[in-house]
Parts: structure tokens; C-alpha cells; sequence
């Protein structure tokens, strides 16, 4: 399978990666149970066994990451994207003084389920345009990068505005993450040209519309 750098990162990708969302929680049409654990272990191995070298998780997966880890311990991994959300269960946003401590704890809890020491990338998840130039999150991105507990930052989005937005911010967010398909393709014209030109690493999700486009 073709691989390439993430953008200006070092993470040498598959064209093709996995995701795991239903692996960890109900999702996709129908909103079926996920499988059970030895079929999403057997899946996440049999798809690196055939080339594939990137999965994306998110803390808001369920059980994903936890599955993840078990699948990889003592075996060879791929590189493992993962994301933080900005905000409680209850929908209240991370802001000012909360930011840096909830990160941490985050991004303890994904390293622990993983089992590894530094995460590869880690994404903003669902990320709004105010986001982007948030001081307070620029500096605990900063401190993790430093630290050496993350590699690379970078966000996941919807619309238009948001990641028009993480691109004009730029550096610590070296990805983006957007909704593409054969049926939603609004953001040709100018997020994926504007991607592509400040030299972010695309990466696509919800290509089969939560299964809608696959039989």
C-alpha cells in the first residue's frame, strides 16, 4: 500500500487508515453494538498484518483506545492517532485555567490504554474556530510537545470556518482532520487547496457516511 509523510511530519502513513469509533461504542447506520473484543482485536491486527499503518482513536471512543492497546502489545504499531475533547460530558468547554490540567489528564489516560510512552498525534476533536488561536491551549500543546509525551498536534473539524481557522493558525496544529465523501465534497474549493498549500497532513473521515455508502 503507498505511504507518505503526514504533511511535515515524520509519520510515515498508509493512504488508507482505520478507524475505530465502533469499535468502542454504538455508531454508523443503525447504531449497531460494536463487536466483541477478540473480532475488534482480530480486525485492527488483520488491517496492519495487510498494510495498513495509521488508526485513529479518540478518549470519546468507548473502549477503543483500551482495544488498541491490547491488539498491539509486543506486536509491531502502527502510528496511532488519538483526540482530546475540549469539553465535560455534559458539553461545558475546557476554558482559561482548566485547559492545561485536563489535557494532562486526558492525555495520561490515552498513554495508559495505548501502552506507550509518547503519543503520535493527538487532535483537537471537534474543534471550533476559536479554538485554534486559544492561548491557553497553544501553550499546554506546547508543554506536551516539549515534555515529550506528543509528538504532533493537530484538530479534527466540521464546516468550513473551523478548519480554515486551524490552517491560518498553523504550527503546534500540523494536521487536519475533515469530513469528505463522494456525497459531501463542499470543501474542495478552498479547505482542502489551503491544506494541502500551508503543507498540513489531510486526513479524511466519514468516507462511507457512516456506512451509508458501503453494502
Amino acid at each position: 500500500m503507498h505511504s507518505a509523510n503526514l504533511g511535515s511530519t515524520d509519520l510515515l502513513v498508509s493512504a488508507l487508515g482505520l478507524g475505530t469509533v465502533e469499535l468502542g461504542m454504538p455508531y454508523g447506520l443503525g447504531k449497531p453494538s460494536p463487536p466483541d473484543d477478540a473480532t475488534c482485536i482480530h480486525l485492527l491486527q488483520h488491517a496492519v498484518d495487510r498494510g495498513v499503518s495509521y488508526v485513529d482513536t479518540a478518549a470519546a471512543y468507548g473502549r477503543s483506545e483500551e482495544l488498541i492497546g491490547r491488539a498491539f502489545a509486543g506486536r509491531s504499531r502502527p502510528i496511532i492517532a488519538t483526540k482530546v475533547t475540549m469539553r465535560d460530558a455534559d458539553g461545558t468547554p475546557w476554558t482559561g485555567g482548566r485547559i492545561a490540567p485536563e489535557i494532562r489528564a486526558s492525555i495520561d489516560r490515552s498513554r495508559r490504554l495505548l501502552g506507550v510512552e509518547t503519543l503520535d498525534l493527538v487532535q483537537i476533536h471537534n474543534a471550533e474556530a476559536a479554538i485554534a488561536g486559544d492561548e491557553d491551549l497553544l501553550e499546554a500543546m506546547q508543554d506536551h510537545l516539549l515534555a515529550g509525551d506528543v509528538r504532533y498536534w493537530g484538530a479534527s473539524t466540521y464546516g468550513e470556518h473551523a478548519p480554515l481557522a486551524v490552517i491560518n493558525q498553523g504550527p503546534p496544529l500540523r494536521t487536519l482532520q475533515i469530513a469528505y465523501s463522494v456525497l459531501d465534497r463542499t470543501l474542495e474549493s478552498q479547505v482542502i487547496p489551503a491544506c494541502c498549500d500551508a503543507g498540513m497532513g489531510l486526513i479524511l473521515r466519514s468516507v462511507f457516511l457512516q456506512g451509508i455508502l458501503s453494502d
